[in-house]
């Protein structure tokens, strides 16, 4: 099991796959970071959250999919 402490970073055009056990696991490809800027109520600074990571994968039809995902659900194909 991974500490909660470390941290994966992916950079576009990685190929990763989701962790979990599903019927169909397609090798995705890393498109990009996504972040948002909050401004902090308390000193009115902006701060930037990190939501997820976009990929993109095409399904069994050949459609193009895109979806963000948490770094924890994803792992990096070798």
């Amino acid at each position: 099991m991974e500490s909660f402490n470390e941290m994966k970073f992916y950079a576009p055009g990685d190929l990763v796959r989701v962790r979990h056990n599903i019927d169909f696991v397609p090798v995705m490809w890393v498109v990009e970071k996504i972040s948002r800027n909050i401004r902090n109520k308390d000193t009115g600074e902006m701060e930037t959250m990190f939501l997820g990571i976009k990929c993109r994968w095409f399904n069994s039809h050949g459609d193009l999919q895109e979806a963000v995902f948490n770094t924890k659900d994803l792992k990096k194909v070798e």
